[in-house]
């Protein structure tokens, strides 16, 4: 009797030393599971971090150069702030813009684009409520709307944000003046308006060549110009400013429009006769028959005229 009980207790401690050993292995293994699993999500969030970090760094560097471009070329505001906008794609585009500023090298110019971008909002809301008088010639619309943009953004903000517009603007008005002057030939008018472009260089850059040359004809033909003089001053233009194909095709045009001036000429020499001829008929018709045989005719003159 003693010997199976002490057989029976030897066999319950085998069993619980048994489930203490699985339960030991079964723990150990747990945590080896969950140790990796740990050690991937740490991994994530570093990688994570080190995306955003680098997205914002290439933003930085991206609005650093942004800011050098338009401190090279000022008076464009809108297409830098296009730029930012196109090109940011990190959380806080303003916050981002803060940082650029407060790195930028030149804190002068840096400065001044703050202001600008922050008086922005005033300036957009003035000029929303501003009216002016249809009686105002352009060039003074134009100068009283700069002065609202000195009193909102800053003397030096309005150049920096809009220089581009107000040198554009001077060099129009200023060929304006040039071609209503009566006192100059077509020769000195010319010589003006190189002058002109080499004065305002920025805004003779927003003009194509063909353009310019449009420009210059315009002024050689005002006033009265010896004809042989004109086309000698015109082949010069052409020159200067056209290509070969540009050249051919003026010529061609040229051609086109004096053709179409000879013959509108021609037809109004025709109804001019026309009308001649029919004029003694008013005696001998009713108003209603002249009118209608006057029709018929100027009809059959169009069509002859202008099939």
């Amino acid at each position: 009797m003693n010997k199976r009980l002490l057989l029976t207790i030897i066999i319950v401690l085998a069993v619980l030393l048994a489930i203490v050993v699985w339960k030991s292995t079964a723990s150990s293994a747990t945590i080896q599971q969950s140790e990796p699993s740990s050690q991937d999500s740490s991994t994530h969030v570093t990688d994570e971090t080190m995306q955003n970090k680098t997205k914002d760094e290439l933003f930085q560097t991206t609005l650093l150069k942004q800011l050098e471009s338009l401190q090279k070329q000022p008076g464009n505001i809108t297409q830098f702030l296009n730029d930012f906008k196109a090109n940011c794609h990190v959380a806080d585009c303003n916050a981002a813009l803060a940082t650029a500023l407060a790195n930028y090298p030149d804190q002068k110019f840096a400065q001044l684009v703050e202001n600008l971008i922050k008086r922005m909002p005033q300036y957009e809301q003035r000029m929303q409520s501003t009216v002016l008088s249809t009686s105002l010639s352009p060039k003074e619309r134009f100068n009283t709307l700069w002065k609202i943009r000195e009193q909102t953004l800053g003397k030096e903000e309005a150049m920096l944000g809009f220089g581009q517009e107000r040198q554009y603007a001077d060099y129009r008005f200023s060929y304006h003046d040039l071609a209503q002057n009566p006192n100059l030939s077509a020769e000195q008018r010319l010589k003006a308006f190189e002058e002109l472009q080499r004065q305002y260089p920025n805004a003779t850059q927003q003009e194509s060549k063909i353009g310019l040359y449009e420009q210059a004809i315009t002024l050689l033909n005002q006033g009265q110009n010896n004809a042989a003089e004109t086309e000698r001053l015109k082949q010069e233009l052409q020159q200067r400013y056209l290509t070969e194909q540009e050249r051919q095709d003026i010529r061609q045009r040229d051609q086109r429009e004096v053709q179409q001036q000879q013959q509108a000429n021609q037809y109004q020499q025709a109804v001019n006769q026309l009308q001649q001829e029919m004029e003694p008929m008013k005696a001998q018709l009713s108003n209603d028959e002249w009118q209608k045989q006057y029709q018929t005719r100027l009809e059959d003159l169009r069509l002859k005229m202008f099939p």
